[in-house]
This record gives C-alpha cells, structure tokens and sequence, in this order.
C-alpha cells in the first residue's frame, strides 16, 4: 500500500472524472473515510491502493460503462489484472474494472454497481461491454445503505458516511466466516471479516461516542429505506459478527494489525481501546437498534 493524500485524491479524481457524470459517482471505502476524518488525521495520508466508486441509480451499468470508458480516452490504464474477455460468460472469468491514473500507478479506482433492492446475493456480478471486449461490475448487497445519507467534499464528490459504511460491514459479517485476504496485510494472512470490521471499530474510534450514538437513527432509517421487508431480520444479526470477533483474541488482533496498517496508521491504537470501543458501541448503538 502506499500513503496518499485523500484531499488531493478527492481533488484529481474530482477533475478526471467528467462532471456530467458527477453525479452518479459515490466513493466509499478507506479513502471516503480518510476524507471524512481529515481533521483528526491532521496530516496523515491514507495507507491505501483503491478508490472504490460506486454507480448509481441501482442497475445503471450505462453509466458504469461511460465512466470506464470516458477515463481510458484520458489516459487512464488498466491494472495488470485488468484485461476484456471476448464474452460475457462465464462470468467468474470475467475481470473487474481498475484503472490506473494517467501516468501513475500510485493507485487505481475499482467500479462497482449499486445493488438493487431485490437482490438476495451478498454480491452480484453484472456483466459490462467495453469498447474492447467484456469486463464484470460487482453489486454488493450491503453496500446499499451507502447510499442514504451521503455526504459531499468540497471537490465535488460524493461519499459514503461513516455511519453507512460501518452497517455495511456489520450486516455483510454476521459470521466469521473463513475467507482470508487475498493479499497479505502486515505480513499476515488475515480473515476478510477481520478488515471490514476492524474498519467499523477504526470508524468508530475517529467518531467518538458521542457521535455514535446518532448512529442508532441513521441504522434505522437505512436499514428501512434499503431492506423494507427484511429489516427486521437484519437487525438481529447487525452485532453478531463483532461479538464474535470481541471474542476471539487471535482475529482481534488481526484487526488491529489493518487497522495500524490502514486508516488508524501511526495513531497508536492498540487492541484493548479497540476492545473497548467496539464494546461501547454493542452497547450504545447496536443492543438499542436490536431492540427496535
């Protein structure tokens, strides 16, 4: 990973990114809470390689393809695992859009697709034609509560709040589960659950009590908004997986470990005040939205 500037990554992608297009465009994951948090992180970069950007309305893969297409005509380049397949199936085979910016390989933006309220799957995956062959768009279920309540930089852009994109991660992690990162982290081979809700305990640790506990609204409203007929459901899972991971000492630990190499770098956190934290919000948050 390499340590960037979000403000000035908001900036570049604010200004390759046509306007026209602007506002189908929501950019979540680390660098969205990098830039939410800039303040607190004073002039810390974000360790991070992505900027993940979301397309919305739901369904709209015209837009993810004039989005793609549109950044390779200014010079933008595909990653190394990056390339078209001459068809749409099977679409395991099929590769997701990441794109370098002109010139440099500091870090690339991945495309994904906002899911629609129908889909049952943790992810979809929706085939799209380039202009040189077909590449594939991942809609992950969860990732819908991202787009209530957005928020917008200065530059321009939309982005996901800290409250939206901490449901997510609760509601796609009920589990453990035993899926491992791809990609070493600090040098380890961590559980994908391990990231998405250590990223939950490192947004809540930047928010602070006090504005957690506003989160408990936020949930609701979100959780009806996308699942109206399924929120009640979710909502008795919301805290499972955390609870699980407060738990277990070893994929605890892990956490921290991507924590201390991503959002919270050089902070000092250590694995009792993310202990404490995510109990305090089980406490504040979670145990008063399970009682809905």
């Amino acid at each position: 990973m390499i340590e960037l500037d979000p403000k000035n990554l908001f900036r570049r992608l604010a200004g390759e990114i046509p306007k026209i297009l602007h506002p189908h465009v929501l950019i979540v994951g680390s660098l969205a809470a990098a830039y939410h948090y800039r303040s607190q992180l004073k002039t810390r970069a974000v360790n991070t390689k992505d900027a993940d950007l979301i397309v919305h309305p739901a369904g709209d893969v015209g837009s993810c393809r004039k989005i793609a297409e549109k950044l390779l005509k200014q010079g933008w380049t595909r990653t190394d695992k990056c390339y078209p397949m001459s068809r749409p199936k099977p679409t395991k085979d099929l590769r997701v859009i990441r794109l370098n910016p002109p010139k440099s390989r500091d870090f690339f933006v991945e495309i994904l697709g906002l899911p629609k309220k129908t889909q049952k799957d943790l992810v979809v995956w929706v085939p799209v034609r380039l202009s040189d062959g077909w590449y594939v768009i991942g809609c992950y279920r969860f990732m819908a509560v991202t787009s209530l309540g957005r928020l917008r930089s200065a530059e321009g852009l939309e982005y996901a709040s800290p409250s939206a994109m901490s449901l997510a991660n609760l509601l796609a992690h009920s589990e453990l589960g035993q899926q491992r990162m791809s990609e070493r982290i600090g040098g380890q081979s961590i559980l994908r659950s391990a990231k998405d809700l250590g990223r939950v305990l490192a947004l809540a640790w930047l928010e602070g009590r006090e504005g957690t506990a506003e989160w408990v609204a936020a949930w609701r409203r979100m959780l009806k908004g996308c699942f109206p007929s399924k929120w009640r459901t979710l909502v008795k899972g919301v805290g499972s997986g955390l609870r699980a991971l407060l738990d277990n000492r070893v994929v605890l630990e892990e956490a921290r470990i991507t924590t201390e190499v991503g959002l919270l770098n050089r902070l000092n956190v250590t694995t009792e005040m993310l202990r404490v934290t995510g109990e305090r919000l089980l406490v504040d948050v979670i145990s008063s939205l399970e009682g809905s």
